[in-house]
């Protein structure tokens, strides 16, 4: 299970340190700390990747296209955390540049755009790996720490243990209920999301989940008869459906190799954790994802139905645990690795991405559908959080 570190305030960094780090070096092994750079025009989120990177690597910092690449050609880069959709160079085009390097940097992409093709044309032309933001930094450093260890480059001290980050994929029409589900589980593991099968079937092209949790509640009868094609493109994976015995249970088809599990509607959250629980494989130290107490579950549910409300509190969210509201936040803040507002607040803003992403709605009217007070307010809350502006999501 990824371990998550407590986040530290950072104070502002320096040119002179950012372009001119103090390289660290192991003394006992005479190796220097991995030297990663961010690139990225949003300023915000060079201090959320610092919480990720500042204990184990030298962090660098680029604010455009031009300064990355003058960043790496004057001197060593391990790493490169690059965004898409930047003033001036395109981040396609400083990957280019930077492959035709002779000994380039591994290009890890983090972008807004969420859609199977930009990740495919971005590692076809050379990058490691396909973020979409937002995402969870700590799974970000993860799947960077593997890719140091891929490399094997015998000065580079690469963090240990090189974990292996479980990966899951969630499909459904409902962004709520995706919201919810993804952002519960992103401490945990590395979440892929996709509104329709179809979408799902065109990602497995890039990646290849461990498990796949399929809402198929409101899904029309020709939805549910594609499940055979994400079977086809997913034969060995286990997958968990959610939706009615009567539609759905029948067309369920587990094996020893394959099992396919119903969670029947109404959604029994903590029935929900336990099969995920129970099908995500080990982590490398054998331990298994612990499921969610009846409390946390309780919770989860209460967020998937009334998410939207702004009066949500954790008053409310702790009236069926039997706990005082403190008390069941701190069971919720060590079960989830996140106190209970702050997982209403990510689940709201991550629901209202999704809308900016699959349609072409109003920011207004998204904002108030999710919570928000309006357009501005959902603005200042994705600038507040390092996740740019609302018409990024709508490029690409």
């Amino acid at each position: 299970m990824c371990r998550l570190r407590p986040n530290r305030k950072l104070g502002p960094v320096s040119a002179s340190v950012e372009m001119n780090p103090t390289r660290s070096i192991d003394i006992r092994s005479g190796k220097r700390r991995p030297i990663v750079l961010t690139v990225d025009d949003n300023t915000t989120l060079h201090d959320v990747y610092a919480l990720a990177f500042e204990r184990d690597y030298d962090h660098l910092r680029a604010y455009g296209g031009q300064e990355a690449l003058r960043i790496v050609q004057a001197g060593t880069v391990d790493v490169m955390v690059l965004d898409l959709i930047m003033p001036g160079l395109h981040g396609l085009e400083v990957l280019e540049r930077v492959r035709k390097l002779r000994s380039g940097p591994i290009v890890v992409i983090s972008s807004v755009i969420d859609a199977s093709q930009s990740a495919l044309i971005a590692i076809r032309r050379g990058a490691a790996d396909y973020f979409v933001k937002p995402t969870d930094t700590e799974i970000m450093e993860l799947a960077v720490r593997q890719l140091l260890a891929t490399r094997r480059d015998p000065a580079v001290a690469v963090p240990q243990p090189t974990l292996v980050a479980r990966r899951v994929l969630i499909i459904g029409l409902d962004p709520g209920f995706r919201a919810a589900l993804a952002v519960a589980l992103q401490p945990r593991c590395r979440v892929h999301v996709a509104a329709t099968i179809s979408e799902a079937v065109a990602m497995l092209g890039t990646i290849m989940p461990d498990l796949a949790i399929v809402d198929l509640r409101s899904a029309s009868q020709e939805r549910v008869l594609s499940l055979e094609n994400l079977r086809t493109k997913f034969p060995e994976g286990p997958t968990i459906v959610v939706g009615s015995a009567d539609r759905v249970g029948r067309f369920l088809q587990s094996t020893a190799g394959h099992p396919e599990v119903l969670v029947p509607d109404p959604v029994d959250v903590e029935l929900l954790f336990h099969e995920i629980a129970t099908l995500l494989p080990p982590d490398p130290d054998a331990l298994q994802m612990k499921p969610l107490s009846a409390a946390s579950s309780r919770a989860v549910g209460r967020v998937v139905e009334q998410y939207a409300d702004p009066t949500l509190r954790v008053e409310h969210l702790s009236t069926a645990s039997g706990f005082s509201a403190a008390h069941f936040a701190h069971i919720f803040s060590v079960e989830m690795g996140i106190p209970p507002m702050e997982y209403i607040q990510r689940v709201r803003t991550q629901a209202a991405i999704f809308m900016l992403r699959e349609t072409r709605d109003k920011v207004s009217a998204i904002a108030r559908r999710f919570g928000f007070y309006d357009g501005p307010h959902l603005a200042l809350t994705l600038r507040r959080r390092g996740l740019g502006r609302a018409r990024d999501y709508r490029q690409g």
